[in-house]
Order: structure tokens, then sequence, then C-alpha cells
């Protein structure tokens, strides 16, 4: 990394938030009551996400009513075992091989895909794309809007129309998995995107469910889900990523590794140091991980990539205009910015419990690491929110403030980097600003079933009006507007989630029935397999646990 002039480092100045919100425990599931203190008014600005957003259902809306960029700018995919999809919340489906020997962006232009995008064109709702259209089915705004309105979606409008339907496009958003190897065995997912689940299936079989199997690997097997038994430089679909990367990475604006665990797998740092020596001054990279890598060295090695990606080079690209420089030469680091994806769904032991094998003191040190030991890259919290999501919500969200006040703006300053002389050339200090570094977003759980907070109980719902409440008397504002608190797109997404919470009530009740008991008989057999304990680690839900174990009982 380049040194730095420390007689130019402004530190700047700490500031306390003042407007917070104290809580006590009540006995009853739901469990915090408010204690405000100077509520501050809600409301009071729109962010610019929510700004960007409308402007795209607007542009969305003349097109045609169930219109989305990302079904053209978007793809996730799977290169272990060849599946694909647009966004990431439709279902995966298969990439075709022998379309990729002759078109390696087939990788994402699948002829289901462009079916799908005929469909949106002519103002129909592809079946695939159901998370939208649930959530705009009660009132709310999906991600079909939000993601339509993200720079990288606007910026690739013309490419949409010359595309259209039929034709083949690059995309400006990528998210790849590159392997399933992962030392996790998150509750809700499977031995297809974790090796650790594997091993465990295959030592103690699938897990009983009623009328059923969960988690079978023949079933997978014959969904075309498992991983190919090939090696990675025997692999198709990872071959054809590798020709198809030159052409990809040209305009690509956002690339995201995701897993399995992203920090086991040597793509990871192949795309790290192609990244460096290529720089893009226009790409946001990052991974999602679960910050436990099982051997301390890889967390090291992740975090000398960051800080080799943040040295400034100097280089011209023909092909892009710089408007800082009014020319085509760059003075930057080798990407726009770099953001670790945390996937974390609850506070404490209960998100050890959600993702076994995590280590939650691990976890914490290794973020604390990655915003100390880098300049400029950032941290975004996932919570996949789920059932068990629910009680330590409050606690998650304390985490998120306490984190953006200790890495708040003003705490950062503003430093300056001496950029060497280029011939006659002379060049100023760089500057690197303070930067928002602390992010969250809280996406819905939906399968398996007995793990959605649509079969909760309805009292349960008070969990989430209160972190609605707690988050409000907490908003970013004109005032705090460093982001020490919530903005209201973050907001909003928490009252989406009570909103699809509230309409599980329509759910039918043999369905419901059958869900709540499969909760009591996967969590009874995790335990034994794991040798865990989920009332000693979630005994505010006991009353949940012995609704669960009656409708096992009825069935």
């Amino acid at each position: 990394m380049g040194s730095y002039d420390s007689r130019k480092t402004n530190t700047g100045t700490s500031r306390k938030r003042t407007n917070t919100v104290k809580w006590k425990r009540n006995r009853r599931p739901g469990g915090y009551s408010a204690i405000p203190q100077k509520r501050r008014e809600v409301g009071a600005m729109s962010s610019i996400y929510d700004q960007a957003a409308d402007k795209a259902k607007d542009q969305l809306d003349v097109i045609s009513e169930t219109m989305c960029y990302a079904k053209w700018t978007q793809v996730s995919m799977h290169m272990h075992n060849g599946m694909t999809h647009s966004c990431y919340h439709p279902p995966t489906h298969k990439i075709d091989v022998k379309e990729l020997e002759l078109n390696p962006s087939a990788l994402h232009n699948t002829k289901e895909k462009k079916e799908q995008r005929a469909q949106m064109l002519a103002g129909e709702r592809p079946e695939g794309c159901s998370y939208c259209w649930r959530i705009e089915d009660v009132g709310g705004r999906s991600d079909r809007v939000y993601r339509s309105g993200e720079y990288w979606a606007q910026n690739a409008r013309e490419e949409i129309a010359e595309a259209g339907a039929d034709g083949n496009i690059n995309p400006r958003y990528v998210e790849v998995n590159f392997n399933q190897a992962c030392n996790f065995k998150c509750s809700y997912c499977s031995p297809h995107l974790s090796t650790a689940w594997h091993k465990e299936i295959k030592e103690h079989g699938s897990y009983d469910i009623a009328q059923g199997e969960h988690n079978n690997l023949e079933s997978l097997k014959n969904a075309g889900l498992m991983p190919l038994k090939l090696a990675q430089d025997e692999n198709p679909y990872l071959t054809a990523f590798w020709k198809w990367w030159p052409e990809l990475y040209r305009n690509l604006e956002v690339f995201r590794m995701t897993g399995g665990e992203p920090l086991m797998d040597s793509n990871t740092f192949k795309v790290l140091d192609y990244v460096y020596k290529n720089p893009n001054a226009w790409l946001e990279i990052s991974i999602t991980s679960n910050m436990c890598p099982p051997k301390p060295v890889l967390m090291d090695m992740f975090i000398e990539s960051l800080q080799r990606l943040e040295e400034i080079q100097i280089w011209e690209d023909p092909d892009k205009f710089n408007p800082n420089s009014g020319n085509n030469w760059y003075v930057a680091p080798a990407c726009k910015n770099f953001a670790t994806f945390v996937s974390v769904d609850g506070y404490g032991s209960q998100a050890e419990y959600m993702r076994n094998g995590m280590d939650f003191s691990l976890l914490q040190t290794n973020i604390k690491r990655i915003l100390t030991e880098t300049d400029n890259s950032t941290i975004t919290f996932i919570n996949t929110f789920n059932a068990l999501s629910l009680t330590s919500l409050r606690d998650y969200l304390q985490w998120i403030l306490d984190l953006r006040d200790e890495f708040a703006k003003d705490r950062q300053g503003t430093k300056y980097i001496p950029i060497p002389d280029n011939g006659d050339h002379k060049h100023d200090d760089y500057e690197v600003r303070p930067k928002q570094r602390i992010w969250f977003d809280i996406p819905l759980l939906r399968a398996p079933l007995w793990q959605c907070i649509q079969i909760m109980p309805e009292y349960y719902q008070s969990y989430l009006e209160e972190a609605i409440a707690f988050m409000e008397m907490n908003q970013a504002d004109e005032v705090n507007i460093d982001y020490r608190g919530f903005k209201d797109f973050e907001i909003d997404k928490v009252r989406r989630n009570l909103e699809w919470m509230k309409a599980g009530s329509s759910m039918d009740k043999d369905e419901l029935l059958k869900a709540r008991a499969n909760f009591y008989k996967f969590f009874t057999q995790h335990d034994e397999r794991r040798d865990t304990d989920f009332l000693s680690t979630f005994p505010e839900m006991e009353d949940w646990w012995n609704i669960c174990k009656e409708s096992e009982a009825l069935l």
C-alpha cells in the first residue's frame, strides 16, 4: 500500500449518538418494550436509493407493468453445477453446455431467460419471479423496482433496448459461485452448496420430514444440483467463464463472488489478482463470506489482497473516458470499491445456531480486522431473515449502530497518499475521503417453509414492530446524514418483511400444520446430529417449540 503523509491527515472529531432508544425485556414472546428518548421526526428525507427506484418505476411502467432490467443486466452463475438465474430470487436453471462451445455468454443468455424477457416485454409475469410478485401483491415495493433503479442497470438501458428478448447482452452485475466448498452447515442450506452439509448427509442420511426427506442426495442429483464430479480444469462451465471473462470484464460494474465459502476457493484469489493487474476504476467488487475461514492464513491472504487493490495506480484506458481527468488517464485504486458481504442472520449464540460452524467472536474479530487494516473497503451484513432471526433482531440492529458509530465518517478523516511524478508531470496527493463503511440488507427466507416467518404465530410480529420503532428512533436524517442511523429504504425493507409475515395469515391450515411439524422434526434431528440445543439457545421461543411439537403429534 502507499504510505500516507501524516502531516496532511485530518482525523476528524468524534460525535456520540444522542437520539437512541433504550429497551427493557418483557417475559412474553416478542419481548422488548421501548422507552423513547427525544424521538426524532421520521420520514424527513427520501434517500437517493428510493428516488432512483421512483425513477425506475416510471421507466418500467412505460415498457410494461412487469418489466425488470435485472433480467438482462444481472446474473448469478453456479460453476460447480452449471446452473444460472437472473437475478438471484428466481429458481436456478441448467445452462446448455452445447451453447457454451460457440457462445460463452450463454452462461447468462440462456433460452429460458430469453423466454422470460419476452414475457416481461409483453406485460406477463414469469413464474420464477414470484418473490417480487408476492411483495407487490401486498402493496410493497419489490426488488424488481429497486434493482432496476441501480446505476448499473440504468447504465445498460440502451443495451437492453438493442438486445430485446432474443439478443445476447453482457451483464453489468455478475455473481459467481465457483464451487461448493464451505465449512458451515447453515440450517436452511443444502449439500449442493456446502461440503460440510454434504459430509453430514453422507454420514447420517437425509432429514426425516413429514411426507418425505430433506436434503436427499439422490433427489438433489436428479435435479441437477449436485456438483460435477470433475476437476476444476475439466469443468466446462468454469472454462467458459474464464474464456468470457476478458470481454465480460470490459464493461463490468459489479462483480460478486459467493459460495460455498469463496475464501476456500483459488478462483477467488485469481480474480483479485486479475483486477489488481487490470485496474478498472468503475468496478465494484465483493465477496459473500461467513468470515470464519477454516485456516487463519486464508483471512491473512484476503486482507493482503484488499490492501493491494487499494494501492494507487496510474494507467490509461483507451475505451473509458475519465471525467475527473478530462482524458483517458486514471490515478486511482484498482477498483472503485471492495465490499465484504457478511452472512449473519442473528446475534451471538443464536447466529451460531442458525449457521452451524460459526464462531461469532471470530466473525466480529475478522470484521474489525477488515475495517482497521484496510482504508476504504466496506462491510455489508446480509441477514437472510427467517423465523429464528426474530428474537435477536433488536440486538443485531444495535450491533450495526455501534459499528456505524465506531467507523463513522467523522472518525475516519481524510487521508492523503503521495503519488510519484510521471516525468515532468507532477501529481497531487491522492485523497482517500471518508465514506459509509457499514451497510446491511435483510432479504426474506422463503424455503424451507418450516423456517419461514409466515408460519409464526401473530404475536411474534411484535419483534418486527418493535424493531421498526427502534430504527425510526435512530433514523438518519439531515442532522444525522452520515449513516450513524438507519436510512428510509432500510426501514422500508423491515416494514416489507412485516407485511409479508402478516400475509401468512391466509396460509392453508394443512400446509401450516405440516410446516410447523417439520420445524420440530428438523430441529430435533439438527440438535441430535450437531450437539446443539434449541431451547437453551432460544429460551424465549419455548411456546413456539411446543406449538410445533403439538403439530407434529397431530399429523
